[in-house]
């Protein structure tokens, strides 16, 4: 295919993920074996067996690597076989593709999920078309995202105070589609997705962010 790039795996990465998913599972045996008494301790000790579990993922899906098909900047963190909504960090341009190859999305794509990602800034304003299909927009839908907030808590008995923050934005959307954004991240770096990459392009440039 033109202006595609084949995806390899890096043993650099595969050893290093599979090293660290084993030294954390262990430690995480360890504790497990050592101080678990009660709910607290109990977390602690699988924290690290979480984390070690992510690591053993990404050992099989997330060791491949290649150059974006736009710019030839470098891209790691892929699957071997099949990737979608990759983000280059340095054209900032997404990239799709199957069975070990990696092309540029196409400038129209419209995904089934929302994947085309931009920083949602403190002010903002959507294009006043629908964010799926770029029609006339007939409603606004309500999107929203709750994050927990961890504050420091100090005295006896309480160990720690947790409390939790509510996003919400409404989105253009026609008469005809939903669904076609959603949020994600945290109060202090919220961002939006989209999924139509058209869409995130014309959002991006009217409220002066980058695609990421």
């Amino acid at each position: 295919m033109e202006n595609s790039t084949k995806v390899t795996r890096s043993w650099r990465a595969t050893i290093g993920y599979l090293i660290g998913a084993v030294v954390l599972i262990v430690v995480s045996g360890l504790l497990f074996a050592s101080i678990v008494e009660g709910p607290v301790t109990f977390g602690i000790a699988l924290l690290p067996a979480i984390v070690g579990l992510i690591l053993l993922y990404m050992t099989f899906g997330g060791s491949g690597i290649s150059t974006c098909p736009r710019c030839g900047g470098q891209l790691g963190g892929l699957s071997t076989k099949a990737n979608d909504g990759i983000l280059c960090p340095n054209c900032h341009g997404y990239s799709e593709g199957k069975d070990g190859m990696l092309w540029q999305t196409a400038d129209d794509r419209i995904a089934d999920e929302a994947i085309f990602s931009s920083p949602l800034p403190a002010e903002f304003k959507f294009p006043d078309r629908c964010c799926v299909c770029g029609g006339p927009a007939a409603k606004r839908e309500k999107i929203s995202i709750r994050t927990q907030n961890a504050s420091s808590a100090i005295t006896a008995p309480t160990v720690g105070v947790t409390t939790s923050t509510t996003v919400s934005v409404e989105v253009p959307h026609c008469a005809a589609h939903e669904r076609g954004a959603r949020l994600s991240g945290t109060p202090q770096s919220l961002h939006i997705k989209f999924r139509s990459y058209p869409y995130l392009r014309t959002f991006c440039q009217l409220n002066g962010t980058t695609p990421g």
